[in-house]
């Protein structure tokens, strides 16, 4: 793996959090059981794609298993995550709600499952039962606040806060930078510069000062927390 700067150590929590919140979770007993009746489940290995940008609307997306990461791309080919999706978790709301293309692209991280329900379900629940409105309500609310935490810390904050905000997703799971990060697997300098919006050279030079802070530590490529309080500072 190159320039490998992952597998971070610290106390975790899987609690969802922003537009991460269980989306199965808003729905009662019956109506859950009849999304999952007419939903599809497809398996997709590590690296493949689940949906590609400018493409008709699949339907809505839940992550059963695994971890599937949403993103843009620009014309160069250079790649700006826009969150992660962890199991029970949503994505592709906007798509099912205006009819339109996908706005963005996902791919598997690792080997993963996800659930599939086709916009035209989706708008004969939410005709019927005004709690499948709510649901999507409730993750289009948590995804819009995400966005709008991840526009600050991309035009605001200096790399170094943006890396520190990475890292702390292991103590405290938060929108913006990293939202609904696998803080277990280990991650690559490249990879943390596509959550950040910078290079793998930026990053790299970010961790050792923060190293040198004493906010972490760097061995074998593993990144271990030393003191949570300067990565919050």
């Amino acid at each position: 793996m190159e320039g490998t700067a992952g597998g971070m150590t610290g106390p975790l929590t899987s609690e969802p959090t922003g537009p991460h919140a269980l989306f199965l979770d808003g729905l009662d007993e019956t109506t859950r059981q009849q999304f999952l009746d007419r939903a599809r489940r497809r398996r997709f290995e590590a690296g493949a794609m689940v949906t590609q940008e400018s493409e008709p609307c699949s339907g809505l997306f839940v992550t059963v298993s695994g971890l599937v990461k949403v993103f843009k791309t620009s014309i160069n080919g250079r790649e700006q995550i826009v969150r992660y999706a962890p199991p029970g978790s949503s994505f592709n709301e906007v798509t099912v709600l205006d009819g339109g293309v996908n706005p963005t692209n996902a791919q598997a991280v690792v080997d993963s499952e996800v659930l599939v329900i086709s916009r035209e379900v989706m708008v004969e629940l939410m005709d019927s039962d005004p709690r499948v409105t709510h649901a999507i309500i409730d993750s289009l609310s948590g995804l819009y606040r995400h966005l709008m935490e991840l526009v600050e810390d991309l035009s605001f904050r200096h790399v170094s806060e943006r890396v520190s905000r990475v890292l702390l997703q292991s103590v405290v799971p938060h929108r913006g930078v990293g939202a609904g990060l696998d803080t277990q697997r280990r991650l690559t300098q490249g990879e943390i510069a596509e959550i950040i919006g910078s290079t793998r050279e930026v990053v790299g030079r970010a961790l050792r000062s923060l190293e040198d802070a004493g906010a972490i530590r760097l061995e074998r490529g593993a990144i271990t927390l030393v003191d949570v309080s300067k990565l919050e500072s």
